[in-house]
């Protein structure tokens, strides 16, 4: 659950079999006919081959051919093109590698995701260029080489959208298992939190910071998953939004708690029945059918009861719940149908920028300056294999430091294991056809990991790289050359993160922490115009929304260091966290026993756009203004949210911001 709010999470419910067994086929045809044929270039073709299936975007069969086609096209045209620049020497070499690297990497995105996702055909695409800067060759072979690129590729596309397309179930089922599972967990936290004082700090921390950032996280990822992997599947997308509901219930829930006296007897016997009740259902989810009529059953009578609950807040939490799994009747768990069109996205999940952000523009100067300095200094000390070195560099820089060191760690971790798995493979120094039978099941495990953990990911690719590079490459202390490679990589990697366009925390943490508050205070208003329509498409969103921003404001928060004053700029930033999480439950309550008038709730909401505004423009500047005046005072415990996050922001800019305040201003 610790791994749900960092850069780079564990997903395993995106572990993916069939992807892996498609790929060692393409790969291990591709290497069979290098040895076969006795054409060695021929194994850039299982590389390529490799690459495309890393590239693989999930979804329907015309959608991912046309992504892996753009690779596939953009890959052997720049593999060429550096191989060919290569070999009119090293200053040609160095502008080439320079040049293609920076397109490339302006052709990325860095849109934040909860979970790993696949691989951009533009980074693999950069990765291609150190490649063909290291096999440096005249126009013709050059050309030639981009033609076997360009037809390993191909019999990845064939294989992967024509002979064996996506029909399989298991992502679906995986992934509202996971989402269900983790809303067991934090309804089994808050049953043994029944009883604990309000004042046992650390472990209501744990649950509201934890444990909820945890379900949001699956949460958002399931939505993600729908999208991509199952082509906006209504049945499963249905289910991740009455997952989304059940989350809203247990917030309130626990927002209640807080604010009240003990759970009554009865009131605990109900959340016990819903924990019942939520693992038969996990268990029908694992079956493959989203709810059976036992399961709904129980669902009607837990309705029942819990309507005659005194504690009206309680009650209509734990019949909303039985409502939600209710509405799972009927539906299946069944294969998405394939697209025979041009499948679009979800758009409110993956957007995507029309122009590079400046975001990208620096991380292209960034990377390609690191890139082509490892690059240098491999030339310059006439190291062995110095293009792993280089790869190593482009893959581990992100925008933000912090997810830099992040991804160090987890790539040394994989590589260290991966290594010593590498020594015991080349312990009886195999032959080609032996290397081949080896990387084939390695390339297979690779694959199935790609987006379940990069670290996992790394145990695996770190042997197959190394013995596919030995068979093309022939090379004595593959050891001792990958850790030489792979040090010389991140540190140029972490240097270039912090000379080059260095991330300034500041503008990080203004950011994160602006756009937090504008989807929190957005589904506050939200929840008020809505008390009074029955569409609630709006508030769903907007709680989705608010639940990301806060939970990518955690993790920003996470990596930051505050240097002098540190204590109490940290303080002050943990104020607006909890603030936040404060007035996400007081929405989440409202929005279930919310019923005021019509034109003070608009008023209120009103307000809450310009208290919104006004904080941002905080947040931006650094500096201390006047806050629209509250409509209530005191207010109710929404109202009395928006108030404590307004003093928690003010109190973080006066610790961090140092910022100086107006004439004037005033809380």
């Amino acid at each position: 659950m610790w791994t749900e709010g960092q850069a780079y999470a564990v997903a395993p419910e995106q572990l993916d079999i069939i992807d892996g067994v498609r790929a060692a086929i393409s790969i291990g045809l591709l290497l069979a006919c290098a040895i076969g044929f006795d054409l060695p270039d021929l194994a850039f073709g299982a590389v390529a081959a490799f690459w495309t299936c890393l590239c693989d975007p999930f979804g329907g069969s015309w959608a991912r051919f046309r992504i892996m086609a753009k690779f596939a096209v953009l890959g052997a045209i720049v593999f060429a093109l550096s191989s060919f620049g290569a070999h009119f020497g090293t200053v040609a070499a160095t502008v080439t590698l320079f040049a293609l690297v920076a397109l490339c990497c302006l052709g990325r995105s860095y849109v934040p995701a909860f979970g790993p996702g696949p691989a951009q055909g533009s980074f693999i695409s950069a990765i291609a260029v150190v490649i063909g800067v290291s096999t440096p060759r005249p126009l013709e072979e050059a050309v030639e080489l981009g033609g076997y690129f360009l037809l390993g590729a191909a019999v990845t596309i064939v294989i992967s959208t024509l002979i064996w397309p996506n029909h399989t179930n298991a992502p679906g089922r995986l992934m509202l298992v996971m989402i269900y599972t983790r809303l067991r967990t934090m309804l089994s936290a808050l049953i043994d939190l029944y009883q604990a004082p309000v004042t046992d700090s650390g472990a209501w921390l744990q649950y509201e910071t934890l444990t909820r950032r945890a379900v949001r996280i699956a949460i958002e990822r399931g939505r993600q998953i729908v999208a991509r992997r199952l082509l906006g599947s209504k049945s499963h997308g249905h289910a991740v939004d009455v997952a989304a509901r059940l989350f809203a219930v247990l917030i309130a829930l626990g927002q209640h708690r807080k604010g009240s006296e003990k759970f009554a007897g009865d009131d605990v016997l109900l959340l016990r029945d819903l924990d019942e009740l939520l693992r038969q259902v996990i268990d029908c989810l694992d079956s493959g059918a989203m709810i059976s009529d036992p399961i709904n059953q129980k669902a009607s009578l837990l309705h029942s009861r819990a309507s005659e609950s005194p504690n009206k807040v309680f009650g209509r939490c734990i019949a909303g719940s039985a409502i939600a799994l209710m509405s799972l009747a009927g539906t299946s768990c069944s294969p998405p149908r394939q697209e025979t069109g041009s499948k679009r996205l979800s758009p409110r999940t993956l957007r995507k920028p029309t122009m590079p952000s400046s975001v990208v523009w620096h991380q292209a100067l960034r990377v390609t300056t690191a890139v082509t300095a490892c690059h240098l200094i491999g030339i310059w000390f006439d190291v062995t294999l110095s293009y792993w070195g280089t790869i190593a560099t482009l893959v581990v820089m992100q925008p933000a430091f912090g997810n830099t060191w992040a991804r160090v760690i987890e790539r040394a971790t994989g590589t260290l294991v991966g290594g010593l798995v590498t020594a015991v493979l080349l312990m009886g120094s195999p032959g080609d056809v032996m290397m081949t039978l080896m990387i084939v099941p390695l390339a297979a495990a690779v694959i199935a990991l790609r987006t379940v953990n990069y670290a996992l990911f790394m145990i695996f690719l770190t042997p197959m790289f190394m013995l596919l590079s030995d068979l093309i490459r022939p090379a004595d202390d593959l050891i001792l050359l990958r850790a030489v490679n792979e040090s010389l990589g991140a540190l140029f990697g972490v240097v270039a993160s912090i000379l080059v366009f260095p991330t300034n925390e500041r503008v990080a943490i203004s950011d994160a922490l602006r756009a937090a508050v504008s989807a929190n205070m957005s589904f506050a208003a939200s929840v008020l115009r809505s008390s009074h329509r029955s569409d609630l498409t709006e508030t769903a969103n907007a709680q989705a929304d608010a639940g990301v921003g806060s939970s990518r404001a955690e993790v920003a928060a996470a990596g930051l260091s505050f240097g002098k004053g540190a204590a109490a700029s940290a303080e002050s930033l943990s104020g607006i966290l909890s603030a936040l999480r404060n007035m996400c439950g007081a929405s989440a309550v409202f929005e279930i026993l919310g019923n005021g008038d019509p034109e003070i709730d608009r008023q209120r909401a009103d307000h809450y756009r310009a208290m919104s505004s006004a904080l941002e423009m905080q947040l931006r500047t650094w500096t201390l203004r006047d806050l629209p005046k509250p409509l209530t005072d005191p207010g109710d415990a929404l109202d009395q949210a928006v108030a404590d996050l307004a003093l928690a922001v003010q109190a973080f800019i006066r610790s961090y911001g140092r910022g100086s305040k107006i004439p004037g201003g005033h809380i």
